[in-house]
């Protein structure tokens, strides 16, 4: 029998029972005897129990193949093609990187490109470029992670030396965090990214500049507001101009972002922001200063309790795994601690049992730093983002 996979409801298979009652039928018309017992019990039940089981899996693997045309659906290579359509290209690992590391020794010590250094969690950092310690004792190099990926790296942690034969290099510190790395776009990112850039040739519009941003590298999430007015507004807290945008970025390069606000804006709005970068307009010549927002950050410390009794691996590490994981967008269509989002303990204790179903998660916990553990909401503004690191989730 030919099955009709595609319906008016979209690709579909065969029902099991639907299959299972067509073999029985072959095999009475094969051998004739219509009152042929084929209960599942049977040496022949057996035998068309396994053919069913089998055309199901043609079944199913023809209907997974067809679904890969649906955006929605789609993944791997196939999730590729359709971003491809659209100029999209899945991202590449990234490492974190130390800015302005600081460095201490004997003055006129050279410190060569990958010489080394070690966090106090043991990851391993290269020196980017050559530099030489001054007659002051000290100079700063940028650091960048062995390994891609999500790399942390607190302030002050980056203080080994690796290098024992290098004489004359006695100190290292990393005076502010490191820009933590990436992994390599899973689907479920690409997935979202591409819903969040489907505007990326359009201008003027809200989801135009939205998705102008979204397409940069190293932009991990943004608020928009508009003032359509012609006299200044307070909008959500920011102050904005008569007949203009206000934004605030996570990640991406300000030059970018400055560019990209100018290509898609309204002719003649304006923008607002404590970011001021100079940008020229190619056709015109005229020289623009595009104004936007950095998010505040803060830092989320987590108590989450649970009883692992299902649950025969490292609950410490899981419980941590799985509220990073779901930070770094590893749950398809969904986003978490980014700008203008307010923490909620029941998504972290959502995020734990979606990666780890074996741990039963009693009460999650959650505060700004310095502040004391609630089971409440966090409230986050639209300039504000809020972040998490493993350090400060606890586990009991």
């Amino acid at each position: 029998m030919a099955y009709n996979f595609i319906s008016e409801n979209g690709v579909i298979i065969p029902d099991t029972a639907d299959t299972r009652a067509e073999v029985e039928q072959e095999w009475r018309d094969d051998f004739g005897r219509q009152d042929l017992v084929t209960t599942p019990d049977t040496p022949q039940g057996v035998l068309i129990t396994q053919e069913v089981v089998a055309r199901q899996a043609v079944a199913r693997n023809n209907a997974d193949l067809a679904n890969q045309i649906n955006p929605n659906l789609a993944g791997g290579v196939f999730l590729d093609a359709i971003c491809a359509l659209m100029g999209l290209q899945r991202k590449g690992a990234t490492k974190t990187r130390v800015y302005g590391v600081s460095i201490g020794g004997i003055p006129k010590t050279m410190i060569l490109a990958g010489s080394r250094a070690r966090t106090e969690a043991g990851d391993v950092f290269y020196a980017l470029k050559d530099t030489t310690i001054g007659t002051d004792g000290t100079t700063s190099c940028d650091f960048e992670a062995a390994e891609s990926g999500a790399v942390f790296c607190d302030a002050g942690t980056l203080n080994e030396i690796m290098e024992a034969s290098l004489l004359g290099w006695e100190t290292v510190t990393n005076p502010s965090a490191g820009q933590i790395g990436q992994e390599r776009e899973t689907d479920e990112q690409l997935f979202m990214r591409r819903k969040l850039t489907l505007a990326r040739q359009g201008i003027s519009s809200v989801e135009a500049h939205i998705s102008g941003l979204y397409d940069l590298p190293g932009v991990r999430s943004l608020s928009f507001r508009e003032n359509i007015s012609s006299e200044t507004q307070t909008i959500d807290g920011m102050t904005m101009l008569p007949h203009s945008v206000w934004v605030c970025v996570d990640g991406g390069i300000d030059s970018d972002i400055a560019l990209s606000l100018l290509t898609s804006k309204t002719n003649g709005a304006a923008w607002n922001g404590e970011v001021a970068v100079k940008v020229t307009e190619p056709y015109s010549g005229q020289t623009y200063t595009v104004l936007f927002d950095r998010p505040i950050l803060l830092l989320v410390v987590a108590k989450v309790t649970v009883s692992a009794t299902n649950f025969s691996g490292d609950a410490q590490f899981a419980v941590r795994d799985a509220i990073m994981r779901y930070v770094a967008g590893e749950i398809k269509g969904e986003r978490a601690f980014v700008v203008g989002e307010n923490v909620s303990p029941y998504e972290l204790a959502w995020a734990i049992n979606w990666f780890y179903p074996g741990i039963f998660v009693r009460k999650v916990e959650i505060a700004f730093s310095g502040d004391d553990y609630g089971t409440d909401e966090l409230p986050v503004a639209v300039n504000e983002m809020a972040t998490i690191t493993p350090n400060t989730i606890t586990v009991v």
